[in-house]
């Protein structure tokens, strides 16, 4: 046997006989659960985990950062105990009506920002709430079909709901918000995947949509490019047009191994931060239009094709 085999035979070991001991030094939240199989890991970023299975064979993952508080509940293949639940979420989630259309809660994920309870409603469609350190309701996603519609109502402005674009949406699957910009996705009346990022007041940041090139929905997406251009020359002429003139700016590629273009790469990745996109890869020129590989606001890995000036002219899944 070799050292390293022998000092992880001794670990498990001392793991084992030591199960009495490790119980009762469960975090309170995991105290009483009666947790067989227990094991502890204390992972390079000073998380905690815990993983053990419940007396139905349920097995509960869960995460704790150094100064004890939660970060990740999980259940695999079962559901989070009652007990487990009402422990681990605010009063003011646990009475929020939202949190009724999820007969069967398996996840608990929290931060500094928000709150995440994943789950299922009564016919097994996969489901999430997001709320804020306030215990608002701010965000909902559903795998299947449409959100309840009293789930929108409550998250988004009464100027979305009255907006243009929002009456293009025969049903909403998602909504994220991010201070006053909310991000919405689903379909039309002809079943198309269609998405807008919008501002409180219901003007239009961004305008996404499956369609051919003279269709309703494309002749919709230009008109909602033509707001945007608009609202960008209403800033005046300190706005940057793309000519390669705006002071204050290094110029450079936005991933390694990307073509020396005449454009303002900083100004470019900043406007599309703001538009609520990351995660980018490498800019590359197609004549003359550029390439970018992106995650949209929605979370999903896009190509994006831009004008010179950063300007989105479509948006393509990948």
């Amino acid at each position: 046997m070799t050292i390293k085999s022998f000092a992880l035979a001794t670990a498990m070991a001392a793991l084992v006989a030591a199960g009495p001991a490790l119980s009762q030094d469960l975090p309170p939240l995991l105290q009483g659960l009666d947790l067989g199989g227990l094991s502890v890991e204390t992972r390079r970023d000073g998380l905690r985990e815990y993983e053990g299975r419940l007396p139905d064979g349920t097995e509960i993952e869960a995460r704790f950062d150094l100064a004890g508080n939660l970060v990740k509940l999980e259940a695999d293949d079962g559901a989070l105990p009652d007990a487990l639940i009402q422990a681990a979420l605010p009063e003011a989630v646990r009475a929020h009506p939202a949190l009724a259309q999820l007969a069967r809660i398996t996840e608990i994920e929290t931060d500094s920002r928000s709150l995440e309870i994943e789950g299922y409603d009564a016919e097994g469609v996969e489901m999430k709430l997001r709320f804020d350190r306030a215990d608002r309701l701010i965000g909902a996603e559903i795998k299947r079909g449409a959100l309840p519609q009293a789930l929108v109502d409550e998250i988004l402005p009464p100027a979305i709901r009255n907006s243009e674009v929002y009456g293009n949406f025969a049903s909403i699957a998602g909504i994220r918000a991010e201070g006053d910009r909310f991000g919405l996705r689903g379909r039309d009346g002809s079943g198309a995947r269609m998405g807008a990022q919008m501002d409180a007041s219901g003007a239009v940041l961004r305008f996404r949509g499956d369609d051919d090139d003279d269709g309703p929905r494309a002749r919709m997406h230009e008109r909602m490019k033509e707001r945007m251009q608009d609202r960008d020359e209403a800033r005046g002429p300190d706005r940057w047009r793309g000519d390669g003139d705006r002071p204050g700016h290094a110029r450079g590629p936005m991933g390694r191994g990307a073509p020396d273009l005449s454009i303002d790469t900083v100004a470019i990745n900043q406007r599309l931060t703001e538009a609520g996109y990351g995660g980018f890869g490498l800019l590359h020129q197609r004549g003359p239009r550029l390439s970018l590989q992106a995650t949209n606001p929605d979370g999903e890995p896009v190509t994006l094709e831009l004008d010179p000036a950063g300007e989105i002219l479509r948006e393509t899944a990948r």
